[in-house]
């Protein structure tokens, strides 16, 4: 998995987001976060003087993703098999 591929499936998400059925605030919030801390970790991996993310950092990631994936396929199934996606690129990477 690369990072162009998790780019690539956050702009899928965010059109998903943007064309689907209405998400809650809660779900939606949650999403955001998640997007800017992986938006932080792909800068810092781009920036070449810094070391990878520390493991706790990459787990707290995946974890959250994983939370977030089981809310989806309750309330938004329509969100869940992208953001599966997602989440499964994020534990491969070691993100």
């Amino acid at each position: 998995m690369s990072i162009d591929n998790l780019k690539e499936s956050l702009q899928k998400l965010h059109a998903t987001l943007e064309s689907g059925a209405p998400v809650d605030p809660e779900i939606k919030a949650l999403l955001q976060t998640l997007d800017a801390d992986i938006q932080k970790v792909l800068a810092n991996n781009a920036d070449a003087t810094l070391a990878p993310p520390a493991e706790e950092a990459s787990s707290d990631l995946v974890n959250q993703a994983q939370k977030i994936s089981a809310r989806l396929a309750v309330r938004h199934p329509h969100l869940e098999p992208v953001f599966r996606d997602i989440a499964d690129m994020l534990t491969k990477m070691g993100i």
